[in-house]
């Protein structure tokens, strides 16, 4: 009995940790914005996985950046889980896969999500507070913080922002805080109109300059564009079997293998199990390149001209790995 109270004590205790997770890998795609059908959207998941993957990025790569990251990248190969929703779909991007490619590839990364706490003062030309003004850029800051990848919260680092009116078109700005930002002060000519509508973009750059100054990591050679997709797109029926069928015109030094795989299994366990196989030294790289509701089709490169290997990976699996005239099977 007293060693069930214990068990129950650990999972109370340690659960909310394991559901702990990072609120910039959530984007909302909705059809709306994309000018397509909610439907459209829940049945063409890869498709809705690409169109979130570019919110992703501006979230978590510094703006400077943003260049330098490959054209080519498959969505697929972070998706860890698509929850369809009135308006569209949400994608969930695995942390992990996301930031090791961008560490592996040399780009620059924030790495969590910062947190400011941001205070602000506009004074007019008479030097007498614009509290509602300030009050509306602030309410703006907190709505527009989680699009962009930070969070604004009091118990974050203190960045003050304080404007000026100088003249009536000459407006000065000092920022000043605890966040990693070095401090500066600069003078904008506004136009005629209402000011908030103009300081807001200017608001936006400061944060996001407070965002990027966490960044870390950064290009020390050219990006490799060729795709290394691990993934899945959907939870796939059928018999635990896998077909390998060798693939011609590979280097010598190293063998080509066509895998063709039939699991039952969940999103993330697919997932979990491409991660497995990709992370075996043996493996320079691993492809998807077709996928259904009975089968995904790799193209799988080794190290090397051994593939016998392969027999015992299946093995320790729970498969047992046989030669076939279509190629390896396993069962």
């Amino acid at each position: 009995m007293l060693k069930l109270i214990v068990m129950v004590i650990g999972v109370v205790c340690f659960q909310p940790l394991a559901l702990a997770a990072d609120a910039r890998m959530q984007v909302n795609v909705l059809a709306e914005a994309h000018n397509v059908q909610v439907q459209w959207l829940h049945a063409n998941m890869r498709k809705a996985a690409a169109l979130a993957l570019p919110q992703l990025w501006a979230r978590i790569v510094p703006q400077d950046a943003h260049a330098l990251i490959p054209k080519r990248i498959k969505a697929l190969r972070f998706l860890q889980k698509a929850t369809p929703t009135n308006e569209g779909i949400r994608i969930t991007f695995h942390q992990k896969r996301v930031l090791n490619y961008l560490k592996n590839n040399n780009l620059p990364y924030i790495a969590q999500q910062p947190v400011l706490n941001v205070a602000l003062q506009l004074y007019n030309k008479d030097g007498h507070p614009m509290r509602e003004t300030a009050n509306a850029l602030l309410n703006f800051a907190i709505s527009d913080a989680p699009v962009h990848g930070y969070r604004v919260d009091e118990q974050g680092a203190s960045l003050v922002l304080l404007w000026r009116w100088l003249d009536y078109k000459q407006v000065s700005l000092s920022v000043r805080g605890h966040s990693k930002l070095t401090e500066f002060t600069e003078t904008r000519y506004l136009k005629a109109g209402d000011p908030l509508e103009q300081i807001q973009p200017w608001m936006r750059q400061v944060l996001l300059q407070a965002r990027d100054a966490y960044a870390e990591g950064g290009v020390t050679q050219p990006v490799d564009e060729h795709e290394n997709v691990v993934g899945a797109l959907q939870t796939v029926a059928g018999d635990n079997a896998a077909i390998i069928e060798l693939v011609p015109h590979m280097p010598k030094a190293e063998v080509g293998l066509r895998l063709m795989i039939h699991r039952s299994a969940s999103l993330l366990d697919q997932v979990l199990f491409e991660d497995e196989l990709i992370q075996d030294p043996r493996i320079l790289d691993l492809s998807l390149r077709q996928v259904n509701k009975e089968s995904q089709q790799y193209s799988l490169q080794l190290k090397g001209s051994d593939d016998q290997w392969l027999a015992q990976w299946f093995a320790r699996r729970g498969m047992t790995l046989t030669p076939t005239i279509e190629g390896w099977v396993a069962r």
